[in-house]
């Protein structure tokens, strides 16, 4: 027979899920920022630096310079549109932001003596303050 779970053991279960997830896209959301940051760099970097030999280079070498400098700007480009589009910086600042709320709901959820951890109002207040966390964070 199974054990029927109190409304705060689903409140902790709910609240520590949910910062778990945020926790990974908060991490995944900084490498992706990163990366992209670092392939707009790169390719910047790449384009003056052929720009700057083009005239040194052999005329069958020029060629192809030309062609790779066409190619990194547009991928710079590509790059910097994404950036603006998905912003991964920003999301990775709100969703550790989020998961900094969540995780201090559940450290005082810790702390509860376990009156509190029965009382309805505390439990409903608590569950209030957790879905206004993920309202705010979802419009962010």
């Amino acid at each position: 027979m199974e054990e029927t779970k109190s409304k705060y053991e689903i409140l902790v279960e709910e609240i520590s899920t949910i910062a778990d997830k945020t926790s990974t896209w908060s991490r995944e959301n900084k490498k992706k920022s990163f990366n992209n940051y670092i392939g707009i760099a790169i390719a910047s970097a790449a384009i003056i630096i052929l720009v700057a030999i083009a005239n040194d280079i052999p005329e069958n070498l020029s060629f192809i310079a030309k062609i790779a400098t066409l190619i990194l700007s547009g991928t710079t480009t590509f790059l910097a549109a994404w950036d603006g589009f998905y912003n991964h910086k920003q999301l990775w600042i709100n969703y550790g932001e989020t998961r900094n709320h969540l995780r201090s709901l559940q450290l005082k959820l810790k702390l509860w003596k376990q009156t509190e951890r029965e009382d309805d109002s505390i439990l409903r207040a608590i569950y209030e303050e957790y879905q206004d966390v993920l309202q705010n964070g979802n419009s962010n």
